[in-house]
């Protein structure tokens, strides 16, 4: 990151990351992604644990993005995005969880925010005092720390008019919670001015603490809307209650195996006795 990114960040809790992917990388996720849709058509694909929390569902197994293979597996450290987030994170980071929204001009969406610094987001947010801690945001001897942080990928241009992401911008450091008024917008017209729409195209990232106060807002959009989002935490922290198993995907490189590791202390724990992650890899094998 450089000064600008470094200094945008800081005082918005988001940033921008143009032309992350090329035309290339676009296509074969989207290729990917519709071949999954003509099988199954769902709004929601991937890993997240913010969708159909009960008894019946598979919690503990929820199907990952990255059994579609290809660039999603590429997705997990990308070189246009890796340096972001070790700025962001540290050197020891993980992937916690993924996803991918797909929105229509029929999809029904009303703005929730959520989200908040301090735990600022109140006791009814997703993210907020009732996450156990894992979405935080500080700055301290010219460093960053944060828990959980989101990588947007958007596979279409989506105006700010359109809809999509938005967000409080400095309310990843609030002290104050969020009013219960701003919380719910039901169409643009009921957005707060608070509120700032972020517009972005095909091939860019969005990269977010999730201590912001953000969401997506009502679509007006003729065309749609698909963004990919892969998230993560310090290697120590959680966030989703299921893991990765690097051994369902081959071809992994030693830092994409560490970074799909379960958490805990020691990065994916390739000290304390257990040998290199390539022996474990092949140990296993």
């Amino acid at each position: 990151m450089n000064e600008h990114e470094r200094y945008f960040f800081d005082i918005n809790g988001y940033l921008i990351v143009r032309n992350c992917l090329t035309k290339s990388q676009i296509g074969d996720l989207s290729d990917r992604l519709e071949k999954q849709r003509r099988q199954e058509s769902k709004d929601v694909y991937g890993s997240d644990r913010t969708v159909g929390l009960s008894v019946s569902t598979e919690e503990w197994t929820a199907p990952s993005l990255l059994e579609w293979g290809g660039m999603y597996l590429d997705l997990v450290d990308i070189p246009t995005i890796a340096p972001y987030l070790e700025s962001l994170l540290g050197v020891d980071y993980r992937l916690d969880h993924d996803y991918l929204a797909v929105i229509t001009p029929d999809t029904p969406r009303r703005l929730y925010l959520h989200g908040g610094g301090q735990g600022a987001g109140g006791e009814k947010d997703i993210v907020g005092t009732t996450d156990g801690g894992q979405c935080y945001f500080r700055y301290h001897d010219g460093r960053f720390f944060n828990g959980l942080v989101a990588v947007a990928f958007e596979l279409d241009d989506v105006s700010s008019d359109d809809g999509g992401f938005a967000c409080i911008p400095g309310s990843h450091k609030a002290n104050i919670p969020l009013p219960e008024d701003l919380r719910q917008s039901a169409s643009q017209d009921d957005l707060s001015s608070m509120v700032t729409k972020v517009g972005v195209s095909s091939g860019d990232a969005i990269i977010f603490t999730e201590a912001l106060s953000h969401g997506t807002v009502p679509w007006t959009g003729t065309g749609e809307r698909r963004t990919i989002f892969y998230k993560y935490t310090p290697h120590a922290v959680a966030w989703g209650p299921c893991f990765y198993n690097y051994r369902n995907y081959p071809g992994l490189t030693d830092n994409q195996i560490k970074m799909l590791n379960p958490p805990g202390a020691f990065g994916g724990n390739q000290r304390g006795g257990w040998g290199s992650i390539r022996e474990r890899q092949v140990q296993d094998e």
